[in-house]
């Protein structure tokens, strides 16, 4: 099933991408067009003699391309699937050339190892083995432990001196004051601190935040909540300890996550939105299961120019099975198996009323009290501006937009004085949209469509 536009300029990796792929969607600049059922191929004519082939699975989307650029999908992906999508009958059915039939051998035989890698982990080692690996691990935990309790013991210190002097000369100290701290959080191999900490101090100097220092105040609790809740780690149930250890900096490998019982359900990608730190980009993407109603985020990290692993746009969905990492109230996944790639074939399933996301928001707090968003769909609401811009329910309710929000504009425009239905992220007082649902179409605002 072929994607629409905006969706196909969803999976760019950036805006420039885009641009360049929409410049690429014309016949004049490809040739040797063809198709399967479940890949597309063609040619496209460079600056060089030979063209560059590029080619698509359509199943999960999958890009490849013969261009030097490390962007995924490069803009010649982008630009053929566009063609795909605009003028179909331009690509002619047939078996595939070797070289698109070589790439998608080894796409099967990778995914196929991949499968029987995580079975092969997942057969017990005999008594002597396994006690020889809890042995080792132990020792390894026990040694970490030590180091971290240590590092959070400091920073109980350091947040206890300035709960005593205040936060109203903190800005006159500078980042230096923040920086010293959270390197000394990554020598305690306590690295989500140190991330909290980076974060607190961005609060602290950012002129554009308003209350910042009741802002401040609250992330600076919360990371003392945090430190106390590892020093009394054995007192957690086991899920919560799992949060506890993960927001404290443990990680937790990709093969134990695909190695439980998974989910199988319908998945809508109902919102992403990706952030850089320093060469580093991160991208969240929320999923929604039709049946189950359940929602899933997937965390994905680039390096560069480089891409990720996965394409998942906004406005499509997939029947697959997803893997929920342990949690006291488990959000983050891996996918597992992706089949039947395609746009939406609903508006949005089930949608939930203002009181039900609210409640459903009270429930995950409630059993783990350090989330810090919370995915919320929030229907027929109308976009407001003025000095507190926010979404206006019909029984008179407001939710107020998060001061980050940069789209204001945009989402009046798709709104048009109408009731939409909004999907964003919620930290309990605010809200950040990423996408809307206006004229049973989804925009995403982490590109440029809607800009």
């Amino acid at each position: 099933m072929t994607l629409n536009a905006d969706q196909i300029l969803a999976l760019a990796p950036d805006a420039s991408s885009a641009k360049a792929g929409s410049q690429l969607a014309g016949p004049a600049k490809w040739g040797n067009l063809g198709r399967t059922d479940s890949a597309v191929w063609g040619e496209c004519q460079g600056s060089g003699k030979v063209p560059y082939r590029t080619q698509i699975d359509l199943g999960e989307p999958a890009f490849k391309c013969s261009c030097p650029s490390r962007k995924f999908p490069c803009k010649h992906g982008i630009g053929l699937y566009l063609l795909l999508a605009s003028n179909s009958p331009l690509f002619a059915a047939g078996a595939p050339p070797q070289w698109v039939s070589d790439w998608l051998d080894s796409r099967q035989q990778r995914s196929e190892k991949k499968l029987q890698s995580v079975a092969d982990k997942a057969v017990a080692p005999t008594p002597e083995q396994a006690a020889a690996q809890a042995a080792a691990a132990q020792k390894r935990e026990d040694k970490r432990d030590s180091k971290v309790a240590a590092g959070i013991t400091e920073l109980h210190t350091w947040l206890e001196d300035l709960a005593r002097e205040g936060l109203s000369t903190l800005r006159a100290r500078g980042p230096a004051f923040w920086n010293d701290i959270a390197a000394r959080m990554v020598d305690a191999q306590a690295g989500g601190l140190a991330a909290r900490l980076r974060r607190a101090s961005g609060m602290c100097f950012d002129t554009t935040l308003p209350d910042w220092e009741t802002r401040l105040a609250r992330e600076l609790a919360s990371i003392y909540l945090l430190g106390t809740a590892f020093r009394r780690l054995p007192d957690l149930p086991p899920e919560l300890q799992s949060d506890v250890r993960t927001l404290i900096g443990w990680s937790v490998s990709q093969e134990e996550v695909l190695a439980q019982a998974g989910v199988q359900d319908r998945w809508q990608v109902l919102a992403q939105h990706t952030s850089d730190n320093e060469r580093i980009r991160a991208r969240t993407t929320w999923l929604r299961g039709v049946a189950s109603g359940r929602w899933a985020m997937i965390l994905q990290y680039a390096a560069g120019t480089q891409g990720y692993d996965r394409v998942l746009a906004p406005g499509t969905q997939f029947d697959g099975e997803l893997c929920f990492y342990h949690s006291a109230y488990p959000l983050r996944a891996l996918i597992r198996q992706q089949d039947a790639f395609g746009p939406l074939d609903t508006r949005l399933a089930n949608a939930p009323t203002l009181d039900a996301s609210l409640a459903a928001y009270a429930d995950a707090l409630a059993r783990n009290p350090f989330l810090d968003r919370f995915p919320l769909v929030l229907d027929a609401m109308v976009p407001r501006a003025g000095a507190t811009p926010h979404l206006a329910g019909a029984d008179g309710r407001v939710v107020a937009l998060h001061a980050s929000f940069r789209h204001l504009w945009p989402l009046l425009a798709l709104s048009g004085g109408h009731p939409v239905t909004v999907i964003g992220e919620w930290d309990g007082e605010a809200i950040v949209p990423l996408s809307v649902f206006a004229e049973d179409r989804l925009h995403s605002f982490d590109n440029e469509t809607v800009a």
